[in-house]
């Protein structure tokens, strides 16, 4: 069951899903970025939010041996994803990031990229991915636009996405050690807002 705080977040994402997809530009840029991050090369990757898989052939590329899982609370991006990809073979599922029908400590890595804004219960969401991640797993906050930028954006855009503002840097940071992640980096600039955690041990 979808929760009422998302009722008009996912009518919104719904109607976006046939033009979801990356200019060339931004393909090469998150390229870099998670080429700087030395993803597992042989664990399971869970995109959270996924919108149209956009992300699939980047982390297919740069960590061909691991299992890439995802979910949407939007059934349209979703929908689009198989209807460009018809044969895919990434396990998808419609939910949230609050409520994942996970095993405990099955993942390497959590990605929420261009998400963290839209997650209405930010503490109950990194509840579950401490969860679900394996002792010392990562989890990555990606914004390549930067957070004002982002935040700028999400205002003009308005209802319904108008207050999902990305937090400054402490804020993220206390509530991740408040959920018992360590951070390993932090970046706050115009052209990227970067976290990486990792579960402490």
């Amino acid at each position: 069951m979808l929760l009422p705080a998302y009722q008009e977040r996912r009518s919104f994402f719904d109607e976006q899903a046939p033009n979801w997809h990356f200019p060339e530009a931004d393909r090469q840029k998150i390229t870099n970025i998670l080429e700087s991050l030395d993803l597992p090369q042989n664990g399971i990757i869970f995109d959270a939010g996924c919108g149209t898989g956009n992300l699939f052939v980047v982390l297919k590329a740069i960590a061909p041996n691991s299992t890439i899982i995802a979910c949407d609370m939007a059934g349209q991006m979703l929908a689009e994803y198989r209807r460009r990809v018809p044969h895919a073979l990434i396990p998808l599922w419609l939910g949230l990031c609050e409520k994942l029908p996970l095993k405990d400590e099955s993942l390497d890595l959590i990605l929420n990229y261009c998400v963290f804004p839209h997650i209405r219960n930010k503490s109950e969401a990194l509840s579950e991915f401490r969860r679900v991640l394996k002792p010392g797993g990562r989890y990555l906050i990606i914004h390549p636009q930067g957070r004002k930028s982002t935040n700028l954006k999400h205002f003009q855009i308005g209802t319904p996405i108008s207050d999902d503002i990305l937090p400054a840097p402490f804020t993220v940071v206390n509530l991740l050690n408040n959920h018992n992640f360590s951070i390993r980096q932090v970046i706050d600039c115009d052209d990227l807002f970067l976290i990486e955690a990792a579960k402490s041990v």
